[in-house]
């Protein structure tokens, strides 16, 4: 399929924020917003083909005017299908002045003899907030499929007032790249990546910030076994 999802926040006079549906294109489907508690919009993005197919081209867009609070996130991982042709998914964000986005998908699933290409753009204004999740599995774990995928390829770039403030590139092929090798994720079978961004704020937030995570991650890596946390500044 070629599909495209075109989304558009905005702060009404009320202070919350209102979800404008510009475009709107098999598989993608958006039922409606949801108000948060904040006044934020809450959106849940579906795939009505259930996941992605091979050879699918599909488009993401979404943009965030002045003041602008919204969650997008899931109703299910993203399965990534078996696929003679690798399919590809383009995500574009554009963050307004003290606008805030919170991208919480569930995690990406490749199936065995999966070949998939996603990128991702975020352009963010002076103020804006960004929080942003990305989660990986190893593949259908109950049947066996562990790296068993063809080939998954993740590109992200995030961008403060024009500037590139995060360029995270990777390119997986387990069949000739092992991914159990120590040089890359070793005994660890999942991979999330989580960015809080906002631009402007100043260096000693982040140093603050740095000190309370690093807390957090020791404490998780002493409760839970074979989890491992890395916290650090752009």
């Amino acid at each position: 399929m070629n599909g495209s999802l075109y989304l558009a926040f905005e702060k009404a006079q009320t202070g919350a924020t209102i979800l404008h549906l510009r475009r709107q294109e098999p598989p993608w489907r958006v039922i409606r917003a949801f108000l948060g508690r904040s006044g934020e919009a809450l959106v849940h993005l579906n795939n009505v083909s259930g996941g992605v197919l091979s050879g699918d081209q599909l488009e993401l867009r979404a943009s965030l005017a002045p003041g602008a609070r919204a969650q997008i996130t899931t109703t299910g991982a993203t399965r990534l299908y078996r696929s003679k042709a690798e399919a590809n998914s383009s995500a574009h964000f554009e963050l307004d002045h003290g606008s805030q986005l919170e991208l919480l998908p569930d995690a990406i699933i490749p199936y065995a003899g999966s070949a998939f290409t996603q990128r991702t753009t975020v352009n963010m204004s002076a103020g804006a907030t960004l929080f942003w999740w990305e989660t990986l599995s190893p593949g259908r774990e109950a049947s066996g499929e562990i790296f068993r995928f063809e080939q998954l390829r993740m590109e992200t770039e995030i961008r403060a007032h024009g500037t590139p403030i995060a360029i995270d590139r990777a390119v997986l092929r387990p069949q000739t790249r092992p991914l159990d090798s120590v040089l890359r994720l070793g005994d660890c079978r999942h991979l999330a990546t989580f960015y809080v961004c906002r631009a402007g704020a100043p260096a000693s937030v982040w140093q603050r910030l740095i000190v309370c995570l690093d807390s957090v991650a020791d404490r998780l890596m002493e409760a839970k076994d074979g989890v491992r946390w890395g916290v650090s500044s752009l």
